[in-house]
């Protein structure tokens, strides 16, 4: 676990040497906390990583987009500092947390941008508070019902070294050096508590299908890489192509991780989709006093 805190660490600092804030949204039973980068005015985006990840692993697309957006990162569990009775924020709660961070930082909807778990969050989201999503971003996203789940739960349930490898075929096309190196540490996050809490909340109901796809209007992009291995590439194709308005980016040479593999070409990939779409619209913002900008 030191690998990656001292890996969080540094980006931390590096993405407060750029300007980002740390803050605090407490929601119930959950202490969501979260990173702010980028002018106030500026174009709104949610950004949600993955199972096992951090905030700080958006860093190299936060570089691209922080000029000109307004970027909130929160932290989906215990590893970045969010504090909730299961270690994690589970997939059934993120509509209703989710929902609170976009009116509170933003009011007005937001570009929801997941990658992995965290577009599973995203789609969950635009299901239950359209309202709130002026455009989809999902990035190799889970949570498609029609795939081989015993399959794809058997590559993230990890025990051993055995287990980091083949996950780590799955989830990149060519292994960054850093986590060549640190597969111990890689271990030791895939058996943390907040992970596999993580993966033991996650029932079939949580899951969508085409149906649900279908009722979402607002424009999306599915970007996925050539190569995952997670989730396969057929996957990004039939979420695509149930939702009405969303088009397929694949980046070639890549694989599950691409924001750590090809981080510059998936901030292309959402440059290119920000100048095809306008930007939403300003909504009311309702009162939070739950809600705090300081730490708890």
């Amino acid at each position: 676990m030191w690998l990656l805190r001292f890996v969080t660490f540094v980006s931390t600092f590096w993405l407060r040497l750029l300007g980002a804030r740390r803050r605090w949204l407490q929601h119930g039973e959950v202490s969501l906390a979260y990173t702010v980068i980028g002018p106030p005015g500026g174009e709104p985006w949610l950004l949600l990583h993955g199972l096992g990840s951090v905030g700080a692993g958006w860093a190299a697309v936060t570089r691209a987009l922080r000029r000109d957006c307004r970027l909130v990162i929160p932290e989906l569990s215990a590893l970045g500092g969010t504090r909730t009775p299961t270690d994690c924020l589970e997939v059934r709660q993120a509509p209703e947390v989710l929902a609170r961070l976009i009116e509170l930082e933003f009011g007005r909807p937001a570009t929801v941008a997941g990658l992995s778990l965290g577009g599973w969050m995203a789609v969950r989201l635009a299901l239950a508070r359209p309202e709130l999503v002026a455009r989809l971003v999902l990035i190799d996203a889970g949570g498609y019902r029609e795939q081989d789940w015993e399959r794809i739960e058997s590559l993230v349930r990890i025990d051993d070294l055995a287990g980091v490898d083949r996950l780590y075929r799955a989830i990149f096309h060519r292994v960054p050096w850093l986590l060549r190196v640190s597969r111990a540490a890689f271990l030791t996050t895939y058996t943390s508590t907040a992970v596999r809490h993580a993966l033991d909340g996650l029932h079939e109901s949580d899951t969508f299908r085409d149906e649900d796809l279908a009722r979402l209007t607002m424009p999306t992009r599915v970007i996925w890489g050539e190569h995952d291995g997670l989730f396969f590439l057929e996957t990004g194709r039939a979420i695509a192509a149930a939702i009405p308005r969303a088009e397929l980016d694949v980046i070639p040479g890549s694989a599950h991780a691409l924001h750590l593999e090809c981080p510059r070409a998936l901030a292309a990939a959402l440059q290119r989709f920000r100048r095809a779409t306008p930007a939403g619209r300003r909504i009311a913002a309702n009162p939070l006093p739950e809600a705090s900008h300081g730490q708890p």
